[in-house]
């Protein structure tokens, strides 16, 4: 199943990250370090982001809302917003 061409889950996701964008500043997916190979993120700035042995997290997840610890402090973190 590719995600791109599936509209009705696309909002979903988005409704999804809006709901916790209310209650938190600091969201994986609006780094602008964030990048994906495949269907992995990580941060190009090397920080781990998940338990994989790359450091990296799943991009459903990210697309989902999801929140790193390692985003919550991080020095590195640069939004649109900033």
């Amino acid at each position: 199943m590719n995600i791109w061409d599936d509209l009705e889950l696309l909002e979903k996701l988005e409704s999804q990250r809006a709901t916790k964008r209310q209650s938190s500043i600091r969201l994986t997916f609006d780094c602008l370090n964030l990048k994906h190979r495949g269907n992995r993120a990580f941060c190009s700035r090397g920080v781990m982001l998940g338990q994989a042995k790359d450091g990296s997290l799943s991009l459903l997840a990210v697309l989902k809302g999801v929140i790193s610890s390692s985003c919550k402090e991080c020095k590195y973190f640069v939004s649109d917003e900033d």
